[in-house]
């Protein structure tokens, strides 16, 4: 029986798209020990692997109380080193007692990258976030654009960064990971959750990346959630995702937007606006602090999200026209491919309003080539094999290495 280390970040993001394929394995008769923060415990567990906790250097705020979202992706990569050159000495003492076969890693955790390396066994990445396609991506101009000012804005701290990389590399006689390897880090094998259709530039992509496509972890239908309040109208569903979402302007204005409209609108604001601070809503507008989102994406019409990979792969894998309206700057990449294969459109923060968002959206429910462009977007996600096709890959690399 296989055993291996899975190591994760706290973030659903982050932590949702590895648990089918956890389970996967699982399944198959793998041991998976999966390192996570406390409040992932009952997730982990439901999928068959051993949880087992960091030590207190990795709680569940290690973003929040370092002040980090995603929108300064330097100072994480700062944060993260300095998580490394702590952890590693006792993960490596770890698992040269338990010896572990091989070593999973979400690639925004680069002790789990660098682990594997060290003990000379095989790691399989877990990409929550669209892996870096050839030197002509990072010309194009929009996207450049879009990275640089964030990149150059913490030079200084990315750079110290990169020499925690080098000193480590140097110190356990390995290559060293480079700042690209800290935030986006690959393995023998690393595992993408879209499909080559969707991947910009993909062709350029490292040799080591599958992809697998939109891994379903889908719930049982929440039987109690009252969708039936739609009645036969068509549903815009609206999220900004789990991390940055404490925006009442934008939830404001998507009321003023749809307030009369013949769609019924469903909007989930998360734990940090409670649904009660809005007051009295039309009777065509529900907001909840939590719903049950693929229920929701499988009767909607339109979604209107932040463009979160995960996020943008569950509107795609059930044909829907996306609204995009990025809150950071990875957002703003995954969104601009699903504008250029003609599944949605964006709206950049300082372009929200409720004018804005209605017209927008008008234009994605009565045009049907967006909603037929998703849909074959969603076709390719389907097609590429899931966290069956993962499982194999991986069971093929440990055949070869042993």
């Amino acid at each position: 029986m296989p055993k291996a280390y899975f190591f994760n970040v706290p973030g659903h993001g982050h932590v949702n798209p590895s648990l089918p394929l956890v389970a996967e394995l699982t399944k198959r008769g793998h041991h998976i020990i999966y390192y996570l923060t406390d409040s992932y415990r009952a997730k982990v567990e439901a999928t068959g692997a051993e949880f087992r906790a960091y030590s207190p250097l990795v709680r569940d705020d290690y973003f929040t109380s370092r002040g980090l979202d995603g929108s300064r992706p330097m100072r994480a990569a700062h944060a993260l080193m300095h998580t490394t050159a702590e952890i590693l000495p006792e993960l490596i003492e770890t698992a040269r007692e338990e010896k572990p076969d091989y070593i999973l890693f979400d690639g925004m955790c680069p002790w789990g990258q660098l682990l594997p390396r060290i003990l000379g066994i095989p790691g399989v990445a877990s990409l929550a976030l669209m892996p870096i396609g050839s030197a002509r991506q990072m010309l194009n101009w929009e996207i450049a654009s879009t990275l640089l000012p964030r990149l150059l804005m913490d030079f200084g701290v990315g750079y110290e960064a990169k020499k925690i990389a080098d000193a480590l590399g140097k110190q356990y006689n390995i290559p060293s990971i480079g700042i690209t390897g800290i935030m986006n880090g690959l393995g023998d094998l690393s595992f993408s959750y879209t499909s080559k259709y969707y991947q910009p530039y993909a062709d350029g992509v490292s040799p080591s990346v599958r992809f697998v496509g939109r891994v379903e972890n889908d719930p049982p239908q929440d039987e109690s959630f009252p969708l039936h309040l739609a009645g036969d109208r068509r549903i815009v569903y609206i999220s900004l995702g789990s991390l940055i979402n404490d925006n009442m302007a934008f939830f404001k204005a998507c009321i003023e937007a749809f307030t009369g409209a013949g769609e019924y609108v469903i909007m989930s604001t998360g734990r940090g606006i409670s649904p009660q601070a809005f007051g009295t809503l039309p009777e065509n507008i529900a907001i909840y602090d939590w719903v049950p989102q693929i229920d929701i994406l499988k009767r909607a019409s339109l979604f209107i999200t932040h463009g979160g990979l995960g996020s943008i792969s569950d509107g795609l894998y059930f044909g829907l026209p996306l609204l995009l309206v990025p809150q950071q700057d990875e957002q703003t990449m995954n969104g601009m491919r699903v504008i250029e294969l003609g599944a949605g459109l964006m709206l950049k923060k300082n372009q929200v309003t409720a004018q804005t968002i209605r017209e927008k959206a008008r234009r994605l429910l009565d045009d049907p080539s967006f909603q037929r462009e998703s849909a074959r977007i969603g076709d390719t996600m389907r097609e590429a094999g899931g966290v069956a096709r993962a499982a194999d890959e991986i069971e093929a690399l440990l055949a070869k290495r042993a």
